[in-house]
Formats: structure tokens, C-alpha cells, sequence
């Protein structure tokens, strides 16, 4: 089948084309490899519909690493997304769009090598913006992801046939509606063990990765602390405070852009992957509801000692009652000390 496939490739990349038919063609190289052709690579053409892209069309690579697509509906409305396999990873090529005008394109689509252990990837910058508010810290962070190497990272896959993690995010165990900046990034990303994680493949080249996330301030306690995911050699954080004085980190202090902010950088060095930046907000608006439940306890511990005093009150004055003597013995010999004892029993009954 695959050698039918081959021929099939092979004679339709040697046909003319038609200056009026629609048609995509172009070769599939190893650009971990100097860019040598790859041969019986699948070829996969996505079509622009319904703002989406969907399959459309499938071939295979032949001896040379070309391939054709041909007998495309063409016009104005028409994009085209071609994109290359190999181990098991998509590698998306340019879109490209055909119009009457320029009803033909010509596309290189290189793929790379596979790597599983170790990571090769490092942060080249972090940024962290963090925003107090009455009822949460709302988390920003931004990094440039880098792949130096010229193989595509794909991780180990563990064992019981689970998808690898090639990436962890080491938020705060206690936050709250993560929202990714790229919805590609939201897809890909889900909850394990409290953490975020992803098995997405990480060509060589840098890609950026933006997050929002909120730590409630009742688990906060005026205290962000954040473990590196990779080693960085640039980390900033930026707090948004009316009181800057008040906040510290353990981060050496940084040049502010404007008021009302404390900045925090790190340059010098590679920060390795585990380094726990810690901040300290100093005083952090405390929501209503959390002053609503400490009432209702107070409220609560008042009831139950009041029902206690009460209770050991009622005893004790039983006690008594067992003991004294009658009324007009005590009024004949201490006219103070009855009337010492009626005001106790009026606060106590």
C-alpha cells in the first residue's frame, strides 16, 4: 500500500499542472538532518471551514521527499494549512491561501528528530505581575520557552501508556481559574495531582506562554511563593500596591517603571529549575466574607460560654440552697451577707 502511495506521489509530482488548477506541492526535509529530504512521510492538508481547520486531504512523500496536492478548489475564501508527521509529531507548515490570481504555492515543511530524556529546554525570560485585590491575588506570568538543541522534545512516557509531561507549571497548589493568553495552550494543558501539565512536543526555537491565574486571599496570608519549572536566567516580578514600601522578596530589588509598583530582578544568574521565589505582600485587603465567618465563631464561642456559665451557675446555686441556712437565721446575725447573696442569685437565675 504504502509503495502504491509512493508511485502515486511520484507520478503526480512528475504531471504538469494546469495554470488554472488549484495545487500545492513542495517537499518534507529533516532539518535536524541539514535539511535531507525525508521519504514516505504523511503529508496532511488542512482546509479553512466554518473558522476552523479541518482534514481534507492526505498523501505521502515519495524518494525525494515531494509531494502534491492537486485539483484544489480555489478563490478568495480558500486557505490551506499543509503539515508534515514523523514519530509520531505534526509539524504545520505556512498557510497558504489560493486565489484565481495565484492558484498555485510551493511549501518546505521540515521536521525534526525526536528526543525523550533529558529536557533541553530552558526559560529565557519570566515575568510576573502580581495584582492584590480584595478577594484574590490575581497571577500574571509570561515566558519565553526555548528549545536550543535541533531535536524536537517529546519526554518519556510513563508507565500504563499515560501521554508524557514535557512541561509543569508550579503555581500555587490553591489557585483558582487559570486562563491561558493562547487558546491552543488551554487545550493542551490539565490538572494532575494539583498541578498543571502538558505533554506538548517542543521543537528547537523559542515559544512564547502566557497565563492568568487567582490565589484567594484567605489562602494567601500575604505570601506568594512560586518553584521554577525551568532553569532562567532572567526573572522579574512586579507588584501592584499602593504601598511598595511594604513588600519584599527574595529576589535582589529592581528598577521600577512607574509608581505604586515594587520590582524585584534577577540577571546575574541562571536561577536553576526548584528555586522557590517567595514574595511578601505585606497588608492584603482580607475579603467581607472572610470577617463574616470569623463573627459567626465569635458569636459561636460567646453562645457556648455563656450556656457553660449558666449551666455551672444553676449547679452551684443548688449547692448552696443544700447548705445555707434559712433566710431569717442569716438576716438575725449578717444583714450584708444577704444581701450580698440576693444580688448573686439575680444575675445568675
Amino acid at each position: 500500500m504504502i509503495a502504491k502511495l509512493v508511485l502515486l506521489a511520484c507520478s503526480a509530482a512528475a504531471a504538469p499542472l494546469s495554470e488554472q488548477e488549484g495545487a500545492i506541492t513542495g517537499g518534507v526535509v529533516n532539518a535536524s538532518a541539514g535539511r535531507a529530504p525525508v521519504s514516505g512521510a504523511t503529508v496532511v492538508l488542512r482546509l479553512q471551514r466554518d473558522g476552523g481547520l479541518v482534514p481534507f486531504r492526505e498523501t505521502t512523500t515519495d524518494a525525494q521527499g515531494r509531494f502534491l496536492f492537486r485539483q484544489l478548489p480555489v478563490g478568495r475564501d480558500r486557505q490551506y494549512l499543509p503539515g508534515a508527521n514523523r514519530d509520531g509529531v505534526h509539524y504545520p507548515g505556512p498557510r497558504v491561501k489560493l486565489t484565481p490570481q495565484q492558484p498555485q504555492a510551493r511549501v518546505e515543511l521540515p521536521v525534526y528528530d525526536c528526543v525523550t530524556n533529558p529536557s533541553p529546554l530552558v526559560i529565557r525570560r519570566h515575568e510576573i505581575t502580581i495584582r492584590p485585590g480584595s478577594d484574590a491575588l490575581s497571577v500574571t506570568e509570561s515566558m519565553t520557552i526555548d528549545n536550543p538543541s535541533a531535536k524536537s522534545y517529546v519526554g518519556l512516557a510513563p508507565r500504563g501508556g499515560d501521554e508524557p509531561i514535557t512541561l509543569q507549571l508550579s503555581i500555587p497548589p490553591d489557585f483558582e481559574r487559570t486562563t491561558f493568553d493562547k487558546a491552543f495552550f488551554g487545550r493542551r494543558f490539565s490538572l494532575a495531582d494539583g498541578k498543571l501539565v502538558t505533554g506538548i512536543p517542543w521543537p528547537p526555537g523559542q515559544k512564547e506562554l502566557k497565563f492568568t491565574y487567582l490565589v484567594p486571599n484567605g489562602r494567601s496570608r500575604g505570601r506568594w511563593e512560586r518553584p521554577l519549572d525551568l532553569p532562567c536566567p532572567h526573572v522579574r516580578v512586579r507588584v501592584e500596591t499602593a504601598r511598595p514600601e511594604k513588600v519584599s522578596c527574595n529576589l535582589p530589588q529592581g528598577q521600577s517603571e512607574a509608581g505604586r509598583e515594587a520590582v524585584f530582578e534577577s540577571s546575574d544568574q541562571v536561577l536553576p529549575a526548584g528555586y522557590t521565589i517567595c514574595v511578601r505582600l505585606g497588608p492584603v485587603p482580607v475579603p467581607l466574607a472572610v470577617y463574616a465567618r470569623w463573627l459567626a465563631v465569635a458569636i459561636l464561642a460567646a453562645l457556648v460560654a455563656g450556656t457553660s456559665i449558666v449551666i455551672l451557675g444553676r449547679r452551684l446555686g443548688g449547692k448552696s440552697r443544700a447548705s445555707r441556712p434559712k433566710t431569717s437565721e442569716v438576716l438575725k446575725t449578717s444583714p450584708k451577707t444577704s444581701v450580698i447573696l440576693n444580688v448573686a442569685r439575680r444575675w445568675v437565675f
